[in-house]
This record gives structure tokens, C-alpha cells and sequence, in this order.
């Protein structure tokens, strides 16, 4: 059956922006190119053995949307997954899990190599993820950049026997993202790529594993030399004393960076790493801000605010790509305390993880926010042709591929522009009025009305010189 047309399509080396059409909700409250306003991420403590948790876990799951529609579909085993080779992998590396995992196939009713071959195997690939961390003056600050869809939407605490207890944003539930331990120590991990991937352990159970095991930065690092790494990853770490690392992770070497003042992103910085990095300009882009707020020495609340604010030059508003940002942390590792707050602009929650430790429930039972924050930026992604005049007025254009864009017959009034590359684009028929163009734009060959930017730029520069223009 031939598919219906559904109107012309540009090449993708022009895009014409003009009034958006209408976009039908999609997964988890998200439409297609835009914000809606409500985000919700679940909080849930666990404490008891890990078999236990893995149990509290399932149960949590199934309470979702994807839990139930995970209960009626039917197995899907990966290509080539061996649950003795898994086995003998956490056996060796985190007991622990295996017992939890154990815990959460009992929750869910379903075989333990179905648990593991879905939500703990080695050979799970993800799609690319942009993460941005600052540690300095004593603070670990992060943002996390994903995919809605693929999003947990649960901050979880546990506290199981025989391992320090943590608190993180799960990842397939016996996974995390990012967290802190009982001891202070903070891990996060930032993909760079999935360059000569070989068989290893999972990003996401690394993570847990540090938490689970490792009390300082020193004692992260040793661990991290000796683990098996699958897939290439940075992992930002900061300990209770102020000691901080950035560990780049690939399947074939470990090299650390240590520092009083770090910001880390999606690449790797050392010489013999570089092969490893995959074209990613947000990241290259993102990492001299976050170097610069690791040097100004933010109190907490400031850096909170520096990652989160909806038009910081680190918050990532490409979600219908895949890597809008979905929550924000800044833990002070020696008082074990945690700010938090999920989509943008948020009013961050504060726990005290060391009083939850010694017994005290978090009160916190969801975290609230808004996707994207106030801004409302544009965000054209999946999109090649918008239905021409009108829309525009107040829009923010925020780290927005607009290379060789057409805006035609449309009021910019109010807009904003600031981070994004509006190389070859073109305005014709524009409403510019109080029209902000902002910092990190790149305008090479832009041309507004056919007149290229830098020719307006120098008649504007000789003007105010008083010259004859």
C-alpha cells in the first residue's frame, strides 16, 4: 500500500520556519517539537536485604505506564544474551545486584534470565545522551540530558544490607544515571560514544556499582581501572573531602583527570582518547561554560541556577532529538545534602540523604517541574517544512540547528536567538522588532533581506564612527 503524501519535503539543507502546525501529544506527556508544562518524577526509598529491593523495585514498576504494558508484551530476548555469562559478570563485580535482580523477577512474576536479559545486560546500546557536570568549592552540580521516552521518571533511595546506601535517578531500575552515597561520594556518567564496543559492563550498573562499593574519589578511580568498560563514557566523581576526578572510560584505556575546578561533558580531553569521540559540537560547546562556573567558585544555590535556567548556554532543549534536559542535581558531598529539580527553571528540592540514612523518611513522595522551563524555545527537530507566515513572536531559539534556515514571511518580534549556528540562513519579509540576538551564535553567511550579516554589521560600524555609509 503506498503511503499517502503528506505534502513537499525540503532537502535538509533548508529549513523553512514559519508557523508551527499542530502536534498531537506523544509518550509521557511530550508533543512532537514542543514542551507541555507537567513533569513528574516518581521518588521511592528501599531499604531491607537486596533481594527485598529488588522486589520493592518491581513493584514500583508496575505501577507505571510502562510497567503494565512491560507485564502483557511478551519476551523479546536480545541476539546472543548468556545468562551464565551474566552471572559469573555480577558475581565477580556486584553480588549484590545479582540478589536484587533476583528480588525483581520474583516482583514481576517473570523468569530471572528475562529480568537480566532486559534490564542488566552488557549488551544493551543506547542512543546518544548529552550530560554536563561541574565540580568545585565542595559542590558536584549535573544536569542530564535523554530521551523522555526512555526516561525511568524515578528518583530512588536504597539502603541495602551489605552495600552503602544511595540515592539516584534510576536507569532499567537496578541501573543509575547519576547519585550520591551515604558517604558523600558522587558519581555521574556522560556517554561519548559506542566506538570498538566489546563486551563489558554496562554504563548504567557502573554507576550503581561505584555507589554501591566505593567510599572516596581514590578509591572510584582504582575500581574504574579495573572494570571491564564495554562502550566509551566520562565519569564525573567528587568525594566528601572535595576531592574531584573525571574519569575517561573507553574499552581501551582509563585516563584520569584531576583538578580542584572541573567541568565535564561528552568527549574525551586527553590526546590518547581522541579516537574515541563521536561529532558532538553541543558538547564541545557546553564544556568551556561549564569550566567557567567550576572557576567562579558558585555557592550552591547559584550553581543550581547556572545549570538549570531554562537560557543557560547548558541547558539543552533538544527534546523532540532525543536530549532535553531532564533533571538537575548539586550535592554537597560533606554534608551529604541534595538539591534537586527536574525540567527547567525548577524551584529545587533539598534532602538531607544523611537523615534519611539514620532512619528518617525523605517527605517527598514526587518531584515537579515543567519540560524545557519558561523559555519555550522553538525546537524544530524531526521537522524539514512549517506552514509558511505567521508564528515566531516570542519565540527563544535556544541551541537550535538552524544551518542555512529560511525564515520567511514571519514577525520575529521578541524573539530570542543565543547558542545556536545560524550559518547560511535567511530572513526575507521579517518582523525584527526587539528582536535579541544573544551570545555563541555563529552568522557566517547569514544574509537577512540578501544582505549578508557582516556587510550589515560594517555599514553599522561606520555609522557609528560617523562615516559616510
Amino acid at each position: 500500500m503506498k503511503a499517502r503524501h503528506r505534502g513537499p519535503v525540503m532537502p535538509p539543507s533548508r529549513l523553512t520556519i514559519g508557523r508551527p502546525p499542530r502536534q498531537h501529544a506523544g509518550a509521557n506527556g511530550v508533543e512532537r517539537g514542543r514542551m507541555t508544562k507537567a513533569w513528574r518524577v516518581d521518588v521511592l526509598e528501599c531499604r531491607g536485604s537486596s533481594h527485598d529491593v529488588g522486589k520493592q523495585l518491581a513493584e514500583a514498576f508496575l505501577k507505571t505506564t510502562r510497567g503494565r504494558a512491560f507485564a502483557r508484551r511478551k519476551e523479546r530476548r536480545p541476539f546472543a544474551f548468556s545468562l551464565r555469562n551474566a552471572e559469573a559478570a555480577f558475581k565477580a563485580w556486584a553480588p549484590n545486584i545479582w540478589e536484587e535482580l533476583h528480588g525483581f523477577a520474583d516482583g514481576l512474576k517473570i523468569p530471572l534470565e528475562r529480568a537480566v536479559a532486559e534490564y542488566a545486560n552488557g549488551r544493551l546500546r543506547y542512543p546518544p545522551r548529552g550530560c554536563s557536570a561541574v565540580m568545585s568549592a565542595g559542590l558536584y552540580g549535573r544536569n542530564y540530558d535523554y530521551d523522555v521516552r526512555r526516561y525511568d521518571r524515578i528518583l530512588v533511595a536504597v539502603q541495602p544490607k551489605g552495600v552503602h546506601a544511595s540515592i539516584g535517578f534510576s536507569d532499567r531500575f537496578t541501573g543509575r544515571v547519576d547519585g550520591m552515597n551515604e558517604h558523600g561520594l558522587c558519581v555521574g556518567l556522560h556517554q561519548v560514544s559506542e566506538a570498538a564496543a566489546r563486551p563489558g559492563l554496562v554504563c548504567i550498573l557502573i554507576v550503581r556499582i561505584v555507589l554501591d562499593q566505593c567510599a572516596t574519589t581514590r578509591e572510584t578511580v582504582a575500581l574504574l581501572r579495573r572494570i571491564p568498560h564495554g562502550l566509551s563514557f566520562n565519569y564525573s566523581l567528587m568525594d566528601a573531602g572535595g576531592s574531584a576526578a573525571v574519569v575517561e572510560a573507553s574499552p581501551a584505556a582509563v585516563v584520569v583527570r584531576e583538578g580542584g575546578q572541573l567541568g565535564c561533558s561528552n568527549h574525551f580531553l586527553s590526546p590518547a582518547q581522541q579516537a574515541f569521540n563521536r561529532r558532538n559540537p553541543g558538547s564541545y560547546r557546553r564544556l568551556p561554560a561549564l569550566e567557567k562556573f567550576a572557576s567562579e567558585q558558585l555557592a550552591a544555590d547559584r550553581l543550581f541556577k547556572a545549570l538549570n535556567d531554562s537560557l543557560s548556554p547548558v541547558f539543552d532543549h533538544r527534546y523532540s532529538a532525543g536530549s532535553g534536559t531532564l533533571h538537575t542535581i548539586v550535592c554537597t558531598p560533606a554534608e551529604r545534602r541534595i538539591q534537586i529539580g527536574v525540567g527547567g527553571d525548577a524551584t529545587p528540592s533539598s534532602i538531607d540523604f544523611g537523615s534519611w540514612v539514620r532512619g528518617r523518611p525523605l517527605g517527598l513522595e514526587a518531584l515537579t517541574g515543567q519540560l524545557g522551563g519558561t523559555a519555550k524555545p522553538f525546537d524544530p527537530g524531526g521537522r524539514r517544512v512549517i506552514a509558511k507566515s505567521g508564528g515566531g513572536a516570542g519565540k527563544v531559539f535556544i541551541g537550535t540547528p538552524l544551518d542555512n534556515a529560511l525564515f520567511k514571511d514571519l514577525t520575529l518580534a521578541n524573539a530570542s536567538f543565543a547558542n545556536v549556528s545560524l550559518a547560511g540562513a535567511r530572513f526575507d519579509d521579517i518582523d525584527f522588532s526587539n528582536t535579541v540576538i544573544t551570545s555563541n551564535c555563529n552568522f557566517n553567511g547569514m544574509q537577512i533581506a540578501g544582505v549578508g550579516v557582516k556587510e550589515l554589521l560594517a555599514v553599522y560600524a561606520r555609522h557609528r564612527r560617523g562615516e559616510q555609509a
